[in-house]
């Protein structure tokens, strides 16, 4: 009897893991290029709570070593970056000088980064948006390392409990796009500049193939509502392509913000028979040509930015930081001024 009572605990527990990783398992990233040749990525971050959100700055000529116990890879950052840290352990999205951009999303169930091997190099998932802006100008270089790495990627689990299965998406200024996900150990990269949506599970070529069964992409059905991952990807798609061409650039990351805006998750009370469908808590829209990054939390109905082509990225300068999501409620604009000199960040990874 007491063993079988410890038998239905464990797989209660097993059960809860699951439905826990994905409660949180819903966001939405866009690109889009202009008829006039503007670049704006956008997306939203939906989430069971707040994460302690912040802009980080970094200089060039940061030494990196991987958040891993056993034999890190190291690396000195090439370029400066403006990013978005998330519960104070990692880097969630950002982009550098050159104006490469990363956005992680989470891919949970199909999302396998393999057992680690210590007799290869490694870093810590929270340090993956990190390593491509820090050494790559383009989405190209960048695909091009991920293809010829021999460096594992470790996850972690976050302090809400959830496990960092995630995949990641890379942008540039050229409108150049990859996704790459990592399935049963191995790095699977989609490389093309139609690839401009990804949102979450399933698998991203799953994505693709079922957006070509509505209207527009190749099929008949009409244009979906629901907040599930699968919806969210068709509508940010035909949304994105049918915006016109903006006047300027604040005015692109208008329309940017009106697809993106469209397809996140307002506040509500949860849907038990759709556990991976989290509330919005921000929003950004990163202006690639332009330089200037949007944030608008959606806890308060101001949007503010940081004009990140006029930042100064010199080696020796100190970090900065404007914790962006505590303070929200007293700022409104440009924000650029506001970064203060911080500590150097140290990226989280597992205890042991």
């Amino acid at each position: 009897m007491l063993k079988t009572l410890r038998q239905v605990a464990k797989t209660l527990l097993t059960v809860a893991f699951l439905a826990s990783s994905l409660i949180a398992s819903t966001c939405s990233r866009v690109v889009w290029v202009s008829a006039n040749g503007q670049v704006f990525v956008g997306r939203t971050q939906d989430w069971t709570e707040k994460a302690n959100t912040a802009f980080r700055m970094y200089p060039r000529g940061i030494k990196r070593t991987g958040a891993v116990k056993d034999n890190p890879l190291s690396w000195t950052s090439k370029y400066g970056s403006l990013v978005l840290s998330i519960y104070d352990i990692g880097t969630h999205e950002g982009v550098n000088e050159k104006g490469l951009s990363a956005h992680v999303l989470y891919l949970a169930g199909d999302c396998d980064f393999g057992q680690r091997d210590p007799n290869l190099k490694g870093i810590g998932v929270s340090q993956w948006a990190q390593y491509f802006l820090d050494n790559f100008a383009s989405v190209a270089e960048a695909v091009e390392a991920q293809q010829s790495s021999t460096f594992q990627i470790e996850p972690l689990i976050l302090p809400n409990g959830f496990p960092t299965l995630v995949h990641i998406s890379l942008e540039d200024k050229s409108g150049n796009s990859a996704v790459i996900e990592y399935i049963g150990g191995k790095a699977k990269v989609y490389n093309d500049k139609r690839f401009t949506v990804m949102t979450n599970e399933p698998t991203y070529d799953k994505q693709i193939e079922n957006l070509k069964q509505y209207r527009s992409f190749g099929g008949d059905k009409p244009l979906p509502g629901e907040r599930t991952p699968m919806d969210r990807f068709v509508r940010a798609a035909y949304y994105a392509d049918n915006l016109p061409t903006p006047a300027n650039s604040a005015e692109g990351a208008a329309y940017m913000f009106s697809v993106i805006r469209n397809v996140s998750v307002p506040f509500g009370k949860p849907d038990p028979l759709k556990p991976n469908v989290s509330s919005t808590i921000f929003r950004s829209v990163i202006d690639l040509t332009g330089g200037r990054y949007y944030f608008e939390s959606t806890y308060a109905p101001n949007v503010v930015w940081i004009d990140f082509s006029k930042l100064d990225f010199s080696k020796g300068l100190p970090e900065k930081e404007l914790q962006v999501e505590k303070v929200i409620f007293s700022l409104n604009g440009n924000v650029s001024g506001k970064l203060q000199t911080a500590k150097p960040f140290v990226f989280g990874r597992n205890k042991g």
